[in-house]
Formats: C-alpha cells, structure tokens, sequence
C-alpha cells in the first residue's frame, strides 16, 4: 500500500509539472511601452539660449526662427551663450525640446531669440543659420 501511495503522489507531481507557470524572460516588442523603465538621454541645457546638447551623438537643439532645430554645429549667434552656465539634465527623450516646457520651468530659460537680432542687425530677412551645418525644422 505504501509503495502504491508513493507512485500516486510521484504521478501527480510528474503531470502537475507541466502546468507549473514559470516566468518568461524576454524583452517587450519594440511597439510596447516599457513598464516603470525609459532609457535616459543626457543633455547639457543652457538656460541663457534655451540650448540642449547630446554629448552621446554631439547634437545640438536649438530654437530658431522656423522652429527647433538640430544640427552638428550652432549657429554663431548663439555660440557665446553656451560657454558658460550648461547644467546637466536626464530626459526620456530623444528630442529634448518636447519636454522644453518641464526644463525651462525646472531650470529656467531666457527664450532668446537670436534669429530676430541677426534680421535687425544685418537688414535681411533671413532666419540666419550662420555655421549651423545642417538644421531641421521639428
């Protein structure tokens, strides 16, 4: 009798195995939101020019006079407002100026608009890129 016991109960434990759930572990497809963690981007935030740089790809975010742009270089108007007083900041995005409202409340900002000194100073129209290499408008 007690062998009999025995193998009813190795039996159950045998099937009851295979319904046992375990974990998964795998990463979320690409299209889910990821749960309680976003990868941080780092910036240097000029608050004097409302100025982002991404040290990581050596982008530069700025606003200018057709939107935010992006590009390799800044345009030498704002140059000299980013020698100084950058503060480092973590944002869970690759576009820093879609949280520019939560930075610039946090951090403060100017909203210098370099675009409109080039125009009055130099007479033209133009929303001046001077040596900004490539931007685009986002």
């Amino acid at each position: 009798m007690k062998t009999l016991r025995f193998a009813v109960i190795a039996a159950l434990a045998i099937a009851g195995a295979g319904f046992v759930a375990t974990a998964a572990v795998a990463d979320p497809p690409s299209w889910a939101p990821a749960h309680g963690w976003r990868a941080k981007h780092q910036y240097v935030y000029y608050p004097s020019a409302e100025v982002y740089y991404e040290p990581a790809s050596r982008m530069w975010f700025w606003l200018g006079g057709n939107g935010w742009q992006a590009g390799v270089s800044l345009p030498l108007a704002l140059q000299g407002y980013v020698r100084v007083g950058g503060v480092n900041i973590s944002l869970d995005v690759d576009r820093p100026y879609l949280q520019n409202d939560y930075v610039v409340h946090r951090y403060g900002g100017s909203q210098h608009r370099w675009w409109r000194d080039e125009d009055r100073d130099h007479g033209h129209g133009g929303h001046g890129h001077g040596g900004s290499g490539h931007g685009h408008d986002h």
